[in-house]
């Protein structure tokens, strides 16, 4: 369900995704994540289904938008996930920032970021505040087609971070460097 503070945007973006998006990724909205795994006091782990399927109040977050990838049958793993908002306060660059580090305990490889849909530019204080945040991708007057262009390429560039992330954490790749880099164009 959409929120007060929740940008129009989530729908348009949703249906782009959906259209262009080829198995076995797909995109999911208001699916929660993660952000912490139990141990109970009889040394067990949650419950399997607790983790493939999580719960919001469960020790999870509901998300916007997320970006799964099917690596098995019934295993979606999150890849990226893009919470919408009008504007871009301080409030929801802390508030998402810390989101975004919760889910990254548990799904060191996912993409995190913000789509503000009337903001024509990034606000200075996504800088001054962010420290989990990925991406900040500022929509206010892109036409249609530009801004399903910009997205689906901001989309597959996370999805290939994203990828190339799980690669590194779980040992499969090895790397001399590793750094982040800003992406800037004139609004």
């Amino acid at each position: 369900m959409a929120s007060s503070t929740e940008s129009p945007f989530v729908g348009i973006a949703l249906e782009v995704a959906t259209a262009n998006l080829k198995h076995p990724l797909s995109i999911a909205r208001s699916r929660p994540l993660l952000y912490e795994l139990k141990v109970s006091d009889m040394l067990e782990v949650m419950q399997p289904s607790q983790v493939k399927k999580p719960k919001r109040g469960s020790s999870a977050f509901e998300t916007d938008l997320c970006v799964f990838e099917e690596v098995a049958e019934g295993v979606h793993i999150p890849r990226v996930v893009i919470e919408f908002k009008t504007g871009i306060t301080t409030h929801d660059i802390l508030t998402y920032s810390a989101k975004a580090e919760r889910h990254k305990r548990i799904y060191p490889y996912l993409r995190y970021g913000m789509l503000s849909s009337s903001e024509k530019s990034i606000p200075g204080r996504a800088f001054t505040h962010n420290e989990s945040l990925d991406f900040f991708f500022a929509v206010n007057g892109l036409e249609h087609e530009q801004f399903e262009s910009e997205f689906l390429s901001l989309l597959d560039a996370e999805i290939q971070a994203s990828k190339l992330l799980q690669a590194i954490s779980y040992g499969k790749l090895s790397t001399r460097l590793f750094r982040t880099e800003p992406i800037a164009q004139r609004a």
